[in-house]
């Protein structure tokens, strides 16, 4: 009985924990067309606030992947406006804040980190240059 105890808490602490990120720069330069002006990339930063946790990101509506610290995720905008959204699932999520951005595509690719700010676990969307991008992807 007591094994069947420790299963079900490690169930509900490790369900949906997996993520679809990418993980260092070398991984973005195979997967992007470096020619190509719609590609949009989310940075997650790291940190000691929320660290455990997996951020969704939405782009346009549909699931662009799942983020742990550290990781990124690329996406093509559409023609016109673009939407962001980066949200915590389940019962970590409760409470939290759910960040949006809107963006017109401009040809040009964009970068974005996401992460937690202050004290209060606040989660923010921040526009990036491909410098600090990379910078970042590298370490």
């Amino acid at each position: 009985m007591k094994n069947l105890k420790v299963i079900l808490m490690s169930t509900l602490l490790f369900t949906g924990c997996s993520t679809t990120g990418l993980k260092n720069y070398n991984d973005f330069a195979l997967n992007v067309n470096q020619s190509s002006n719609d590609n949009i990339v989310i940075y997650r930063s790291s940190g000691f606030v929320g660290s455990g946790t997996v951020f969704t990101v939405m782009l346009n509506g549909l699931e662009l992947g799942k983020i742990g610290t550290k990781e990124f995720l690329l996406g093509k905008m559409q023609e016109g406006k673009n939407y962001i959204e980066v949200k915590v699932d389940g019962i970590q999520g409760v409470g939290l804040n759910k960040p949006q951005k809107m963006l017109e595509k401009n040809n040009k690719n964009e970068y974005f980190k996401v992460g937690y700010m202050g004290l209060d676990a606040k989660i923010y969307i921040e526009e990036i240059s491909f410098e600090e991008f990379k910078s970042l992807s590298q370490n």
